[in-house]
C-alpha cells in the first residue's frame, strides 16, 4: 500500500502503447501479429464516439483490406476506436482504460510506465514504449519532447502540428502498420541492423509527400481499394504497395493479394513456379510465408504481369522483384529485411500455416 491507501500493481509486457485511439488499436493488433505482448493505457473511460470515417485514402483503405477490417462491400468501419479495439483485443492486446499516465522512466534495457487510475497506482514495465496520444501527447511532454532510443512516437503524437486536408489519421495508421511489424522484430529478437531506424526514416519521408498529395487529389482519377492503373514493369513495383491481384493457389479458391497479407508475416510470391526460391527462401520459414500462384484464368494482364516474384514486408511493401525466373539476390532482400535465418520460432510455411 502506498502512503495513501491505494493499491499498487505491477505488470510486464513487451510493449507499452499510449492511447486506445484508432492509431495505437492499430498498433496493438499489429504487435500481436507479429508475436509481441502489448498492453494499452488510455485515460478514457470508454471509446470516444467517432463519425463515420468516409474519407480514407486509398493506401488506407488497402492496409484495412489487409488486415480484414474493411465492410463486406470494401466500406470503411463506421466507428472506428470500437472497430479497432475490438479487433486489438480479439489479437490478445490488453486494452486498459481509466488509468492517466503521469510518469515515464527510461533505461538502456525498458520503459517504466506510471499511471494513476481508480484503484491507485500501476506501474508497467516493457521494453519500448510508443506514445499514440495525440498532438498534445502526455508521453511527449514526461519526456521533454525528446525521442529517447526506447520510446517511439505514432500519429499526432509523432508531428509537432496535424497534416491538413483530412489526412490525419491516414497518416497515423499508416505510422501503426509501418511500425507495428519492425518493433515486434525487435522484441522478438530477429530485427536486422537499422530495420526500427527505417521507420522513422520512411515516415517523416511520408509526411513531407503529404502536401503535395493534398494538392493533387482532386486531379485523380477515383479508383476501387488496391487497383493500379494497369500494368508496371517490375522495377517500377519496388518500394510500392504489392498491387491487387486475383490469384490461383495450389490450395484451389482464388485469392486476392491483400488477403495473402492478413497473417501478418512477409510474403514472398512466386508466379512462374520456381522450386530454386522455395528452396532460398527456407530458412526464413518463421518469418515469410512462400507462395506459388497463377492470374485467375480469363483474367487481363495486371500490375504483375511479366513479374516472376516479389517478396513483400508485412505491411505490404514489395522490397525486392524477379523480372524472370532468377532468383538472384533474393538471400540478401530477405536478410536485409527479416535478419538472419533461423532466429525465430519454429518455422511455418504456407499463407494458411
Amino acid at each position: 500500500m502506498s502512503q495513501h491507501g491505494s493499491r499498487e500493481d505491477r505488470l510486464d509486457t513487451d510493449v507499452v502503447v499510449v492511447g486506445a485511439g484508432p492509431v495505437g488499436l492499430m498498433l496493438a493488433g499489429e504487435l500481436r501479429l507479429g508475436g509481441a505482448s502489448v498492453t494499452v493505457l488510455d485515460r478514457g473511460e470508454a471509446p470516444a464516439p467517432r463519425p463515420r470515417a468516409c474519407a480514407l485514402h486509398t493506401r488506407t483503405m488497402e492496409i484495412l483490406d489487409g488486415r480484414g477490417l474493411l465492410g463486406p462491400r470494401g466500406t470503411p468501419p463506421r466507428e472506428m476506436r470500437g472497430h479497432f479495439g475490438r479487433w486489438a483485443a480479439s489479437s490478445g492486446a490488453d486494452v486498459r482504460r481509466r488509468l492517466e499516465l503521469r510518469g515515464v522512466t527510461v533505461t538502456e534495457e525498458h520503459v517504466e510506465a506510471e499511471a494513476l487510475g481508480p484503484e491507485g497506482t500501476v506501474r508497467l514495465r516493457g521494453r519500448y514504449l510508443v506514445g499514440c496520444d495525440g498532438v498534445r501527447s502526455t508521453v511527449r511532454r514526461l519526456t521533454g519532447a525528446r525521442f529517447p532510443g526506447r520510446v517511439l512516437f505514432a500519429g499526432d503524437a509523432a508531428r509537432r502540428r496535424v497534416p491538413a486536408g483530412g489526412r490525419a489519421l491516414d497518416l497515423g495508421l499508416q505510422d501503426a502498420v509501418n511500425l507495428g511489424w519492425k518493433l515486434a522484430a525487435a522484441v522478438r529478437g530477429w530485427a536486422p541492423p537499422g530495420l526500427l531506424d527505417s521507420y522513422d526514416t520512411e515516415r517523416r519521408e511520408a509526411g513531407r509527400r503529404v502536401p503535395a498529395t493534398i494538392r493533387a487529389q482532386p486531379h485523380l482519377p477515383h479508383l476501387p481499394p488496391g487497383r493500379g492503373t494497369g500494368t508496371d514493369p517490375p522495377r517500377a513495383l519496388l518500394g510500392a504497395r504489392i498491387p491487387h491481384a486475383r490469384l490461383v493457389t495450389p490450395w484451389g479458391p482464388v485469392m486476392t493479394t491483400t488477403a495473402m497479407l492478413r497473417p501478418g508475416r512477409g510474403l514472398l510470391l512466386d508466379l512462374v513456379g520456381n522450386p530454386a526460391l522455395r528452396c532460398a527462401a527456407r530458412p526464413w520459414a518463421d518469418r515469410v510465408a512462400f507462395v506459388t500462384a497463377r492470374p485467375e484464368p480469363g483474367a487481363p494482364p495486371g500490375p504483375l504481369h511479366g513479374t516472376g516474384a516479389v517478396l513483400v514486408r508485412p505491411d505490404g511493401h514489395i522490397v525486392w522483384t524477379a523480372p524472370d525466373r532468377s532468383g538472384a539476390a533474393l538471400p540478401r532482400a530477405l536478410l536485409r529485411w527479416f535478419g538472419v535465418a533461423g532466429q525465430g520460432p519454429q518455422a511455418l510455411t504456407g499463407i494458411e500455416d
